[in-house]
């Protein structure tokens, strides 16, 4: 399951530290300004920064540098809050030129992308924490008009619903068609079968956002 918001804030990170066309990369020297050292100070760290925020880390709650200027494996870890308050850790040592990894340790600025738990897709709905009989008796129900009081989340993007058993933790779950996080909690009132066109429209509706999503992604990358 992607987290834009945290792949865009590694992105970020991955610039930061290794630099790009524009900006050189982040220094031993520039960490320790950042971070306020100097070797009078006597102490093991951490000394930290909080990068500032700007639209490239909207998507997570914080980003946080540590210096350790006496571990002799470790000088920095990267710390990414994403905005369910889990934390992403990555550990670096610098070898004179660039940031390593740090023994045994992990340094891969890519985002850690976690696969959700028995995440089932029936007739155009996702169903959360059902075995995959369950998703299909519950889709059914639904399609009856005899599941009033399921609960399941909104996506306010291109309307996909998610059904959640009560064993899962919905508020950490993204849309899975579109990654949006701006979801809103619901429970179904259906008291008639509900109409199968408006389910198949539901459908279309979803293909096209999804559809238009990956044309403007690829007109980002190829250009005009």
């Amino acid at each position: 399951m992607v987290d834009v918001g945290l792949e865009q804030a590694f992105a970020k990170v991955r610039a930061f530290l290794e630099g790009d066309f524009e900006h050189p990369g982040l220094t031993l020297y520039d960490l320790q300004n950042l971070v306020g050292y100097n070797s009078r100070l006597k102490t093991d760290g951490p000394l930290s920064y909080t990068m500032p925020p700007e639209p490239a880390l909207s998507g997570v709650a914080a980003v946080r540098l540590y210096y350790y200027p006496k571990d002799p494996e470790v000088n920095l870890i990267v710390e990414i809050e994403d905005k369910a308050r889990k934390r992403h850790l990555r550990h670096f040592k610098w070898n004179g030129v660039s940031w390593t990894a740090a023994r045994g340790l992990k340094a891969d600025l890519t985002a850690t992308r976690e696969v959700l738990p028995s995440i089932e897709e029936v007739g155009g709905d996702f169903f959360l924490g059902y075995a995959s009989e369950e998703a299909k008796e519950l889709a059914e129900a639904i399609r009856r008009g005899e599941a009033a009081g399921a609960k399941y989340m909104l996506c306010t993007r291109d309307n996909t619903r998610i059904f959640y058993a009560p064993a899962s933790s919905p508020p950490a779950v993204p849309c899975p068609r579109c990654g949006n996080t701006n979801m809103i909690f619901k429970t179904l009132t259906l008291a008639t079968p509900e109409d199968r066109i408006e389910a198949i429209l539901r459908e279309q509706r979803a293909l096209r956002t999804a559809l238009e999503d990956l044309l403007l992604y690829l007109k980002r990358k190829l250009g005009p």
